[in-house]
């Protein structure tokens, strides 16, 4: 890079020269002295050879810091002061051709130095005066800058300038805060419409390319500060035209209306909650006259014809003895407890039959707090009355199917306790016996005590005994038994499975048990044949006595099934059948 420096001694003298101005004939006076002051000198001290070199810098000077006509002044004496300095009385003409030669070029390159100095002071001065009206705009611009600044760095509103690709080249210092930006650069240069979301990218496109045909666009839109904050903006796009008029960059400004939309968003959500309630939402005013009811109301007490509710009053959607309950109790009560609630019978328009209902009425008040009518959220109670009957059945039959149950613990833990030979041995097979108890149990209460799938009962009961698929096996159609039948048929397996495992298929590594069952027929008629068959296991010999275990199993299913059930004792395996009629033992669903 050029020096560009210039002395400081030569613009200290030039500004001085500016700013005291001298007459013109003080400028001439003081060239006169200057010239002549050099010529003495050089007369005195520098030899004759070269007598204009010492006045080409005086004349520079002058011209340069008197100006132009006292330069070439200065440049004509200087060559009259030299011709005098070198002069000979013996030369016809004072000098020498060759002098007088020398002395003509010299006045006429002096005259010519003292016009280029005059022009470099010129020069100086148009430079300065440039530079004070530089500092004059630079400080108004500055003045601008900074009002500017103090405005976008004021302004809520998020500004910012894109290029005509939409992408980031500006973003005001309010905008950088409301955005929760902390450094643009990295933002800088982004595609503007992908901060964006959903429709809103679709808007921010649509006004970059009309802001781009030169005209200005507004939308509403959603968009997530840098902090991940998703935010509702206002957003308003215009062109920024160039110098030839044309579209140059995009003017975007962005408004927070968050607080706004959620303002509007909580009264729509209120308005869709009531309108989509299921509850009966009304308001009445202060004489009782209907003035809004939901659309849940009027299914309520059937008046979903569009009849105008606007001419009915509190009285007429209430059975006659409740209208006086609500003058008499239910308004007063809530003039001096802001509220009241509880049970009341509704009147439906088109039966006239009582809606059972939980009623609960509030004040409404106007913004200075006077009251102008009464609101009610009321919730049909029809469903619930249902529901109660319906319990109250179900706790019976629970009551007595727990009776049921309770009677059967009790026959088992008698036999148990009367055949066992020891305490130990008591409490074993009563706990082995109540938890197959419990297994059925547990499909009962899946089904309501109501019936218990055969297929479910048996693998839940054999399950604890060997792996069903390999070492039990189970084969039968859908049966449904009756509660009763299930306690006893649950006993019934976990007996047969446990001789199984402590003598026979199941108590060594080999033996296989099939539990197969049958129906022919497909009414109540139709005939139940159940069969338990074990191979592999040890070879059976017929008991000496039977226990309580082979009691239990032929006595209560021969009982509860209705049938006949018998035990074959087979060296090769025990055999279990049992043979009854469907509808004995089984809920029965014929053709």
């Amino acid at each position: 890079m050029p020096n560009t420096k210039t002395l400081p001694f030569v613009d200290r003298l030039l500004s001085w020269s500016f700013r005291h101005p001298i007459s013109t004939p003080a400028r001439y006076a003081a060239a006169t002295v200057l010239i002549v002051v050099v010529g003495l000198f050089r007369a005195l001290v520098i030899s004759s050879i070269v007598p204009w070199l010492l006045f080409i810098p005086v004349v520079l000077a002058i011209g340069l810091v008197l100006g132009r006509g006292s330069g070439v002044y200065a440049g004509v004496l200087a060559g009259v002061v030299a011709g005098l300095s070198i002069g000979n009385a013996r030369e016809p003409l004072w000098l020498t051709d060759a002098q007088w030669i020398g002395s003509i070029l010299f006045v006429l390159v002096a005259a010519g130095i003292a016009v280029f100095a005059a022009e470099l002071r010129a020069a100086f001065a148009r430079a300065r005066r440039l530079t004070v009206e530089k500092d004059d705009a630079l400080a108004r611009f500055a003045e601008r800058e900074a009002f500017l600044s103090g405005v976008l760095s004021s302004s809520t509103d998020c500004i910012k300038i894109l290029d005509l690709d939409a992408r980031l080249t500006f973003m005001s210092e309010g905008g950088q805060k409301v955005m929760e930006v902390s450094d643009f650069n990295a933002i800088a240069g982004c595609p503007w419409p992908d901060f964006w979301r959903d429709k809103g990218n679709d808007e921010a496109r649509a006004a970059i390319a009309a802001a781009k045909a030169g005209q200005s666009r507004s939308f509403i839109g959603q968009a997530a500060t840098m902090r991940g904050t998703v935010k509702w903006w206002h957003v308003a796009v215009s062109p920024i035209p160039g110098a030839d008029g044309r579209p140059a960059r995009i003017l975007s400004v962005s408004r927070d209306i968050s607080d706004l939309r959620a303002s509007e968003e909580e009264r729509d959500r209120f308005v869709r909650l009531v309108e989509n309630s299921n509850d009966f939402v009304g308001m009445v005013r202060t004489d009782g006259t209907v003035f809004y009811i939901n659309d849940a109301a009027r299914r309520m007490v059937g008046l979903e014809g569009g009849a105008d509710a606007g001419s009915l009053s509190i009285a007429d959607f209430l059975m006659p003895e409740e209208a006086a309950k609500v003058a008499n109790e239910v308004l007063p009560a809530v003039a001096r407890d802001g509220h009241w609630a509880g049970e009341i019978d509704f009147r439906h328009f088109g039966t006239g039959e009582p809606i059972p209902a939980l009623y609960s009425v509030f004040p409404i008040t106007d913004a200075d707090g006077a009251l102008i009518g009464y609101g009610t959220v009321t919730r049909d109670f029809r469903e619930r009355k249902r529901v109660e009957n319906d319990m109250q059945l179900m706790n019976g039959e629970l009551a007595h199917r727990l009776k049921n149950v309770l009677a059967v613990i009790q026959s088992v833990a008698q036999q148990t306790l009367r055949n066992a030979p020891d305490t130990e041995t008591a409490s074993h097979d009563l706990s082995a016996r109540l938890a197959a108890l419990g297994a059925a149990t547990d499909v009962l209460t899946g089904k309501s005590w109501r019936s218990a799938d055969l297929c479910e009962l048996t693998k839940r009961a054999l399950a604890p005994h060997g792996l069903i698929g390999r070492r039990i096996l189970i084969n039968g159609p859908s049966v449904t038994l009756k509660p009763e039948v299930t306690m006893a048929f649950a006993l019934a397996l976990h007996e047969l499975a446990t001789n199984a495992s402590k003598y026979g298929a199941l108590s060594n590594d080999n033996g296989t048990v099939a539990l197969t069952w049958t129906v022919e027929g497909d009414d109540a008629d139709a005939r139940f044949a159940l069969r338990w068959e074990e191979r592999g296991g040890p070879e059976v010999s017929l008991p000496k006595r039977k226990g309580f275990g082979s009691t239990l199993i032929e006595r209560s299913l021969r009982s509860y099934f209705r049938g006949q059930a018998a035990t074959d004792y087979r060296p090769e395996g025990l055999v279990f059948q049992l043979e009854a009629r469907l509808g004995d033992a089984a809920i029965v669903t014929g053709k």
